[in-house]
């Protein structure tokens, strides 16, 4: 009997340094890049013009982005009202060398990003050649300034 009970005991002891040592997967923590992901995502809801607008140059240029709208998804985007060369309707994007602060959309355009839970403000230069020739007027440094619609 003493040694079926000393037999338990070691096995028991043994269970309990066995699962005390299982490490729980709900206490890991997403990457900075797959936190920036989730907010860039704003729950699926479109980021629209905020009152801050749009600059080119330093100039407001709000006018001519009218309703824009962006939807940022799992490494692609769609867009309203973007002014082609500056924002095409739809595209691909990702993170620079896993910067949540750097983007590369569609392999050539490289963008500035901050980021809250409800503000948006893009940065980036647009030197695309759009059709008709309108080289100087759309070439340029462009901050986007959106909120969640």
């Amino acid at each position: 009997m003493k040694k079926l009970k000393f037999i338990l005991f070691i096995v028991g002891l043994g269970s309990l340094i066995y699962l005390s040592s299982c490490k729980d997967d709900s206490d890991s923590t997403p990457s900075e890049t797959d936190q920036q992901l989730i907010t860039l995502q704003n729950n699926g809801t479109n980021w629209v013009l905020s009152s801050a607008g749009v600059s080119k140059d330093g100039f407001d240029v709000t006018s001519q982005f009218t309703g824009f709208k962006l939807n940022i998804g799992n490494k692609t985007y769609t867009t309203e009202n973007g002014l082609s060369p500056v924002w095409e309707p739809s595209g691909n994007w990702d993170f620079i060398d896993n910067n949540p602060s750097l983007i590369l959309r569609d392999g050539d355009t490289q963008i500035t990003v901050s980021v809250t839970s409800s503000a948006l403000t893009l940065t980036f230069t647009a030197d695309a050649v759009p059709t008709g020739g309108r080289v100087e007027s759309v070439s340029g440094e462009y901050q986007f300034h959106l909120a969640s619609e």
